[in-house]
């Protein structure tokens, strides 16, 4: 029997099953309904193998409980209530709920998540992880690899392929207790596990031996919080205390090289890395709002915040071969930040059609983690660098006030003009000052019952007070940087972004939706590093409303966003204008989708036919500003990259029949397919010494994300009870 016969013969037991089902559950009598569950079966046929079509959910073919729904609310004499629910019952990104209580007094409330994450299915791998984040390869096969590289091609004919996926739970409870009407106290904890793989890329020897590995993952992630409300006629205010706690039970990741088995300077045997650290945070906040008079109203919010992290450092390199190391400058970094958040508010109405805003925020990044001073250090297990480094602590203050005007000169119609000032404050970075202006205006016109429009503008002048490259990281010198580069972050930076939306009630039966959106940064002063950034969003829907039973719609979106960028290729000997070059970098993504939705077709039928299409393009262009014919040219690799694309389109049709006031039957196509194109990704596999020769002694794990095509058909019961 061919594979095609199978599916064929499949497609058609969905069919019967459509049929059956519903006069199985024909016979059930109509009554008080308190909850329904949806059952099926599904069958799935084309190559839908690749990575991408499960990569944050779980369809698989067979029987599935969709959803089901479960609500008491007479308990014991209608003193309390139940409520549950479940989504993808069993399967890999399921999602459960219950909450019990009684109105007025009291919630408890469960739940439970699960959602997948699947990097790649095509990942091979010659390592083996024999303990917990240690990778090694059979000393017979690294005497082979070490003997000659060429061996590599005949080796990886045994590579054993890997599962290049993440599994996330999330489990947690919340109460919330109301004795009266104006107090309400919650208590909430929830615990995420996170485990499974992850493609990353390590170097050792100084990018001689790229290897990349399966990042092993173990993480708990605990949040707890405490907090109470009170609200009354002239106020109210909140308080809470919150607690997370972060655990990796993986600290470090170790691995064996393989194309060298003994230490020696600058070729090492051995790789080794520190993973996330342990850490921790918890924070209060309180919150009040007060009507000082009938027209004005003051609101405040404070909340300090407490982070630490003490995790061991793993010694400067597990490469035995490098002498003169030196001894660490502490056995941890007791890191310690606090930050302060405080928002106040004052709006009044001195006049029925004019509200006045005034707030001020305040926002300190406190770092109170020690500096660390390494006189040298060993990079990539490979040898000493011959410079000295030492840890900073970066942190920053926000200071900004803001006021606000709206005046609402029609009913339904206002204009709003803003001013904004923010005085921004840096620790060790090349701005330690900058102040930004913004101004702001907001229309909104409703003139008649059948149009209306609401459009906003921005506009904000950034200005450093002073840039000057910051070399607190390098206190002996040696920093590389180019130091005409500047960081768009820090740099004097025009602001513009705007947005519009309108709406127009063409008739009874048709409405038209336009909307505008763009965001605009120019940095005036940057010669070298980003020039500008723009991003453009255009939308247009339509829909149409045939009869009473029938409608239709339509919507197109653009979303593009482009960058410029200009540096300098340098070298010991050689830095001058002539080798400087400039990048244009666009992206767009264009997404169409249609539909018609059809409800009460002879009463009892319902269908939906929906199309959608996404299509993403990139492009990177590259340019030198000097001149060939000048000595000392370097730019001689600037050039236009390959294109990226990414496109999915797909098609679904759903049919419902009421059979009962409590049975409706299910029948359901869906079509997907995904393709891409990324001169960076598609070419990966295990050995790249066909596209690079650089790399005959590295290893890759080959993970790519295939296209995929797609059909799905399924056939369910809804039934409520």
């Amino acid at each position: 029997m061919t594979q095609r016969t199978t599916k064929t013969r499949e497609m058609l037991k969905i069919l019967a099953l459509a049929i059956l089902l519903p006069l199985a559950a024909f016979a059930q009598d109509d009554g008080p309904q308190n909850g329904s569950v949806v059952v099926g079966v599904r069958a799935l046929t084309g190559n839908w193998s690749s990575s991408q079509f499960n990569e944050y959910r779980d369809i698989r073919p067979g029987f599935f409980i969709q959803r089901g729904d479960f609500s008491l609310n007479d308990l014991f004499q209608k003193k309390l209530f139940l409520n549950c629910q479940t989504r993808s019952t069993l399967r890999k990104d399921s999602d459960y709920r219950c909450a019990v209580g009684q109105y007025g007094k009291f919630r408890l409330e469960f739940n439970w998540d699960d959602t997948p994450h699947d990097f790649t299915n095509t990942a091979t791998t010659l390592f083996t992880e024999s303990a917990p984040g240690v990778f090694t390869i059979p000393t017979a096969e690294r005497l082979l690899l070490q003997t000659s590289a060429t061996n590599t091609p005949s080796l990886l004919t045994g590579a054993q392929p890997l599962n290049m996926s993440l599994a996330r739970k999330l489990g947690g409870g919340r109460f919330t207790y109301t004795p009266t009407a104006h107090w309400t106290f919650l208590l909430q904890y929830s615990r995420e596990a996170e485990n499974g793989f992850r493609p990353l890329g390590t170097t050792t020897n100084n990018t001689t031996n790229i290897l990349e590995l399966p990042e092993p993952i173990k993480y708990r992630t605990d949040n707890a919080r405490l907090g109470v409300e009170y609200g009354a006629d002239r106020g109210g205010f909140q308080a809470g205390y919150t607690a997370s706690i972060f655990t990796n039970d993986i600290s470090e990741l170790v691995w064996q090289n393989p194309f060298n088995t003994v230490d020696a300077l600058s070729a090492s045997s051995q790789g080794r890395m520190a993973l996330y650290p342990d850490n921790s945070a918890q924070a209060v906040d309180f919150a009040g709002a007060f009507n000082l008079t009938k027209n004005t109203r003051v609101m405040a919010s404070i909340t300090p915040e407490w982070m630490r992290q003490n995790d061991a450092f793993i010694p400067f390199t597990i490469n035995s071969a490098v002498t003169g190391v030196p001894t660490l400058p502490a056995t941890s970094l007791n890191g310690k930040k606090q930050t302060l958040a405080m928002n106040f508010t004052l709006t009044s109405r001195p006049i029925s059609n004019l509200e006045l805003t005034a707030r001020y925020r305040s926002y300190d990044y406190n770092n109170d983690t020690p500096t660390l001073f390494f006189s040298n250090y060993v990079y990539t297990d490979y040898k000493l660098a011959g410079l000295a480094r030492q840890s900073v602590p970066y942190g920053f203050n926000s200071k900004d006030i803001e006021l606000e005007a709206a005046w609402q000169f029609l009913k339904g119609q206002s204009f709003k003009l803003g001013y904004q000032f923010e005085n921004l404050g840096r620790q060790h970075r090349d701005v330690a000052d900058t102040h930004e202006n913004t101004g702001r205006a907001n229309l909104n016109l409703n003139p008649r019952k059948w149009i209306s429009l609401t459009s906003s503008w921005k506009h904000a002048d950034r200005e450093p007070q002073s840039y000057v490259l910051n070399n607190d990281t390098y206190p002996q010198g040696g920093n590389g940087q180019f130091p005409l580069m500047m960081r768009f972050d820090e740099a004097a930076r025009h602001r513009d972004q705007g947005d519009a939306l309108l709406q127009i009630l063409a008739s009874e039966r048709v409405t038209i939706t336009a909307a505008y959106s763009t965001l605009q940064d120019r940095f005036p002063e940057t010669r070298y590093g980003m020039l500008n950034d723009r991003t453009f969003a255009y939308n247009a829907d339509v829909a149409y409303q045939l009869n009473s039973n029938v409608s239709l719609f339509a919507n197109y979106t653009v979303e593009m966003d482009r960058s410029d960028m200009a540096s300098r290729q340098r070298s010991a000997t050689n830095d001058v204008a002539n080798n400087d070059w400039e990048s244009h970098t666009s992206d767009a993504i264009r997404t169409v989708e249609g539909g018609i939705s059809a409800t009460g077709l002879h009463e009892k039928l319902t269908m939906d036919v929906f199309y959608n299409l996404s299509y993403a393009k990139g492009n990177i262009a590259t340019w030198a500003l000097g001149s060939a014919a000048i000595p000392g040219f370097l730019v001689t690799t600037a050039q236009n990259y390959p294109e990226t694309s990414n496109r999915i389109n797909g098609v679904t049709v759903d049919l419902r029949y009421r059979l009962r006031n409590n049975v409706t039957p299910k029948l359901e196509y869906r079509y997907e397919r995904f393709g891409n194109t990324d001169f960076q990704t598609s070419p990966m596999m295990p050995y790249m010494v066909g596209l690079d020769s650089g790399t005959s002694t590295s290893l890759f794990l080959g993970a790519t994300v295939p296209s995929y095509a797609v059909h799905i058909v399924s056939a369910a019961l809804e039934y409520r009870f």
